[in-house]
């Protein structure tokens, strides 16, 4: 299924990402914390679960196209600006959420294992001829 140990364990850590996000998502609609934002929390959770979902089917895929490995590439930037804006915000607040580092120390690890899959351009099969 996996072409390799990268790929097993980016698999795994969308898996963990996913399985994350619902559970702060459902522990935010439980306790319904008073300063809770809760349209941006489903923005940026409806973010992991999508570009999980991206990786996933792009891990999965014998030879996944060049679109989706660049979709998926940029996607993964894209989380790391979410992961350091988390982090950031979280260390220079007054209120301190345990739960924003870890969430960000998960979507810099699956950010660096994304690029370091699909940022590269795919190996080319070697061609033998013979004369």
């Amino acid at each position: 299924m996996f072409k390799n140990r990268l790929q097993t364990v980016l698999a795994a850590m969308c898996i963990l990402l996913v399985l994350a996000t619902a559970c702060l998502s459902l522990s935010l609609i439980i306790l319904n914390p008073p300063r809770a934002n809760f349209p941006l929390w489903l923005a940026l959770a409806a973010i992991f679960v999508g570009q999980s979902a991206l990786t996933l089917t792009a891990v999965t895929m014998p030879r996944p196209p060049a679109w989706l490995r660049t979709l998926v590439a940029a996607g993964a930037c894209f989380l790391f600006g979410i992961a350091v804006w988390r982090v950031r915000e979280t260390l220079s607040s007054s209120h301190f959420e345990g739960y924003n580092l870890l969430l960000g120390a998960m979507l810099v690890v699956q950010s660096a294992l994304t690029l370091a899959a699909f940022a590269a351009p795919p190996r080319s099969v070697a061609v033998q001829v013979r004369l």
